[in-house]
């Protein structure tokens, strides 16, 4: 026994001095190669640093850095690959800015805002890239020679293009000799920039490390391998034409419903894994990214307590406070509404059976309801005249008339209005038929789930008439009655033991789940089909309150209108086809400048294709056009 491991020992350390030899090599050879330094993006020069809406330097960092779990790739590797194109020597980490992403004054490391990098059970100790909620939600506008960011407004971020271009990245490494030299060069160069000459000793050990800890979590390992097959799977299976949901725009729960639903398996089903592909759907529902502030905090310091005592729960107007949330206005839990956009961003999670660790996940909950609390220290954010120039004020003044005469009585809640018995608002809301908006978002989302695997979820009587609403469902023949389960059962089950297993890794006890939950106000989580329960004034697409509306562009929930002038037009008068990606702004029509010139995927959105349509809410319609820009000018102040 003893010689077997002196002897396996004297193999170990002669393995051990290979990797640091060979990594050595490594380091010295991407030291001379002046090609193999990466060179990240810088913040826009014009960029107004000084323009605040609410968060301090040390709540922005946190808001822009903080995890939420969603890490899927490694860093160290993501930082040394080239673009998938074989023709193509550039490193894919460099301008990053062609997916939306925007550069960090305040991190030297290149990491762009919304980006996270943590180390823990699920990313095997290794430093794994990801992102949080300040990628989808923080703005940059610009005009002339200045540009001003807005944290909490909508992004010009492709999601799925950045994941799927980051994954044909690193894959190509492998396919591509020359690719691999070079990246192998620039990751010995990365590694002596992290570790100095320490390097060649520290990588190795920390290589050999991950690799124990890929053994030891091999339940984490094969999550997270299936979460890269149905990523792949959901990219074959897109329009060629249209791979992506577009720039500020995501078909999040499809997303989410493809992550975590197509992983669903029977308790005593074959062993391996196949995607479940009766419950893959089409991306094809896109809504854009929403705005994150609603209305100020009531009195002057509400929020400034909440770092000192977090138990003390500020009395702000926010997510926190809305009866419904979401686009389609379908759970009362702020809680697991994030849960739902961690998984569908790309948060692993144990949905094996089989396994003991069943429903654990790489979300942290302390995290989470951070993220959420930072939230409600935005403000909505002031015209910035400095940048996008002065108000007229006798324009604005009319058009406050014009407002409170045809748009507060759907989108203003002055005092007590809209207030339940324990203080939530409860927002007007409609069905598509009755605005007229596309309504693809509120259609698939009450799709019922074919197999629900092993979840223990009783079934829903459907009734003709629900049927109807539900056209385009697979399995579902308008206007026959049917038994099958559905979407918000089934996700609250899902969703709901995923949390539970959160709260018991993190220590969380009832008394502080309820607090986190606000259940003293909500009483219960709640999930429901709204377009199937929903009468005209609750349905799935809410009035929301206007403040700071002007920074909230495209428009609709679907980013089908670029400018608030063009969602006052008649519908036919709209635009139908522009670009978004971009961040020039007019100050004039408040929103994105009107162009279709764009040479990135899915950067043009065709009003014409079904979820992308541009009607409806034709309110504004019938202004003259002194008053509609009265109006538009009345919102810069709103």
């Amino acid at each position: 026994m003893w010689r077997a491991l002196v002897l396996f020992a004297r193999i170990g350390v002669g393995l051990y001095l290979v990797l640091v030899a060979a990594f050595a090599a490594l380091l010295v050879a991407g030291l001379a190669d002046p090609g193999s330094r990466v060179v990240f993006d810088r913040p826009d020069p014009r960029l107004a640093a000084d323009y605040r809406n609410g968060l301090s330097e040390a709540q922005r960092a946190e808001y822009y850095h903080l995890s939420q779990g969603s890490e899927i790739l490694p860093w160290p590797v993501l930082t040394a690959v080239e673009v998938a194109d074989p023709a193509s020597r550039k490193p894919f980490v460099e301008n990053l800015s062609r997916y939306g992403l925007l550069p960090d004054p305040g991190r030297a490391d290149g990491l762009p805002v919304g980006l996270t990098l943590a180390r823990n059970d699920y990313t095997f100790g290794m430093q794994f890239v990801g992102v949080t909620c300040a990628a989808c939600h923080v703005g940059e506008l610009s005009h002339g020679d200045v540009a001003v960011r807005v944290d909490g407004a909508p992004n010009m971020l492709n999601l799925q293009l950045f994941y799927s271009d980051a994954i044909e990245a690193i894959l190509a490494t492998g396919r591509d000799r020359g690719k691999a030299w070079r990246a192998a060069k620039r990751f010995g160069r990365q590694e002596y920039e992290r570790y100095g000459l320490a390097a060649p000793l520290i990588r190795p050990a920390l290589l050999a490390w991950s690799g124990g800890a890929a053994l030891v979590h091999r339940d984490k390992l094969a999550a997270r391998l299936e979460l890269v097959k149905v990523i792949r799977l959901a990219k074959e299976l897109r329009d060629p034409a249209h791979p992506t949901s577009g720039y500020g725009r995501l078909d999040a729960f499809d997303g989410t419903r493809n992550f975590l639903l197509t992983r669903l398996r029977k308790a005593d089903g074959p062993d391996g894994f196949e995607v479940n592909r009766a419950n893959m759907v089409a991306l094809d529902a896109p809504a854009k990214f929403p705005w994150l502030w609603s209305l100020k905090a009531e009195a002057p310091g509400d929020l400034a307590s909440y770092d000192d005592d977090p138990g003390a729960f500020p009395r702000s107007w926010g997510f926190r406070d809305f009866r419904w949330i979401e686009w389609t206005m379908n759970t009362n839990t702020v809680m697991e509404r994030n849960f739902t956009e961690t998984l569908g961003a790309g948060a692993t999670v144990v949905m094996d059976p089989a396994r003991e660790t069943l429903f654990e996940s790489s979300i942290p909950i302390p995290n989470l309801h951070r993220l959420e609390w930072l939230t409600y220290y935005m403000d909505p954010p002031k015209w910035p005249e400095a940048a996008f120039g002065p108000i007229d004020a006798g324009l604005a003044a009319r058009g406050g008339e014009i407002f409170a005469a045809d748009c507060a009585g759907c989108h203003d809640y002055p005092g007590d209005v809209g207030r339940t018995d324990t203080g939530l608002l409860a927002l007007r809301a409609w069905t598509p038929r009755f605005t007229g908006t596309d309504g693809r978002v509120a259609e698939r989302i009450v799709c019922p789930v074919a197999d629900i695997g092993a979840l223990q979820v009783a079934p829903t009587e459907f009734t003709a008439a629900q049927s109807e609403l539900m056209e385009g469902c697979r399995g579902v023949v308008p206007g026959e009655a049917f038994r099958g389960a559905s979407f918000a059962a089934v996700v609250k089950t899902a969703v709901g033991a995923i949390k539970a297993k959160a709260y018991a890794a993190a220590g969380v006890g009832p008394a502080q789940q309820a607090e986190m939950e606000d259940l003293g106000r909500r009483h219960a989580v709640e999930w429901r089909d709204t377009l199937l329960v929903g009468g005209p004034g609750d349905g799935p697409y809410a009035a929301r309150p206007l403040h700071g509306i002007w920074a909230a562009a495209p428009y609709l929930h679907n980013g089908s209108v670029p400018t608030l002038y063009d969602l006052l037009l008649p519908p036919e008068r709209r635009p139908a086809v522009f670009a978004l990606g971009g961040r020039d702004f007019d100050p004039v029509k408040v929103g994105f400048a009107l162009s279709t010139d764009c040479d990135r995927p899915d950067c043009l959105v065709d009003t014409t294709r079904p979820g992308n349509g541009n009607g409806g809410h034709p309110y504004g319609a019938t202004l003259s056009e002194a008053d509609r820009m009265a109006l538009v000018e009345y919102l810069k102040t709103y």
